[in-house]
């Protein structure tokens, strides 16, 4: 039978809903694809039909991919943080780590700016910062401009907002709104399942659940630095060219502390890098 190929907009368990040039196809995968590959939304796919249903024969080479959030073939990643729940810094790092790395552009958002803003000048020159709300408006048009024409993705703990941002973005309540959970500050999970919503006829948007926790991307830990740009540019003046930035001498980038380099910034890369080598240690134990 003839193959349609398309790209998967939704999964659930295992039903895919795939979106193809004659329309919406629920798929099933044959169980060789499944075994090798682990299907994300955003994979561009090929189809057959079979009786009444119509299933994924292969997955088409992917751009890039993301963990946590699952999904692939994204152009931009948004990072959104609030001031409620607290916002994690060290995610928002490790994001912006495996976005670089995969070659997808990451964004901060700070949301819930009609409760509090925040000092994000440390990321000046990391990547683009956007204050908004969801609530109110305000910034929403800033991020809707910055993903025109691209498929994005929204990473980030639960209940900062990002189903209240993606509603903003369609100006339409589509999604369910969670709430925070009173006694623990901590997001309660509205969003089940990943899904590629249409924000017009060539932008797309990637809602996903939320997440507290993520181990940062699998590299060895002297390549970390390459995505530290903000302090990988002070490297020249370190004694050594392969300075990592942790225990060499005369190191630039430790020089620079509070004077150019954000010591959070700093301190946070400095975790990031002790859990790769200690992941690197465990592996050939």
């Amino acid at each position: 039978m003839k193959q349609e190929q398309g790209r998967i907009i939704k999964a659930v368990a295992s039903r895919y809903t795939v979106a193809t040039e004659n329309g919406l196809r629920e798929c099933y995968a044959r169980k060789r694809v499944k075994g090798v590959l682990h299907i994300l939304v955003g994979d561009r796919v090929e189809l057959q039909r079979e009786r009444d249903t119509y299933v994924i024969e292969s997955v088409l080479p992917r751009t890039n991919k993301l963990v946590r959030p699952y999904v692939a073939n994204v152009d931009v990643c948004l990072i959104v943080l609030a001031p409620e729940p607290a916002p994690d810094f060290l995610l928002a790092d490790k994001i912006i780590v495996n976005c670089l790395k995969e070659g997808i552009e990451p964004v901060l958002v700070w949301n819930k700016s009609d409760l509090e803003t925040c000092d994000l000048s440390e990321y000046n020159g990391v990547c683009p910062v956007v204050v908004c709300s969801a609530e109110s408006g305000e910034g929403v048009e800033a991020v809707a401009e910055l993903i025109r024409g691209k498929t994005s993705c929204l990473a980030g703990q639960s209940a900062v907002g990002k189903s209240s941002l993606v509603n903003a973005l369609l100006q339409s309540p589509v999604l369910e709104v969670g709430s925070l959970a009173k006694k623990i500050k901590r997001g309660r999970h509205t969003t089940r399942r990943t899904e590629i919503l249409p924000l017009g006829s060539d932008t797309y948007i990637v809602d996903t659940c939320g997440f507290s926790m993520l181990d940062a991307v699998d590299m060895p830990p002297e390549e970390l630095r390459l995505y530290f740009d903000d302090m990988e540019a002070y490297r020249k003046d370190c004694r050594f060219n392969t300075c990592t930035h942790t225990n060499e001498p005369d190191c630039a980038v430790k020089a620079h502390l509070g004077k150019g380099v954000s010591e959070g910034r700093y301190a946070r890369y400095l975790e990031i890098y002790r859990e790769l080598d200690e992941r690197r240690k465990n592996k050939y134990d």
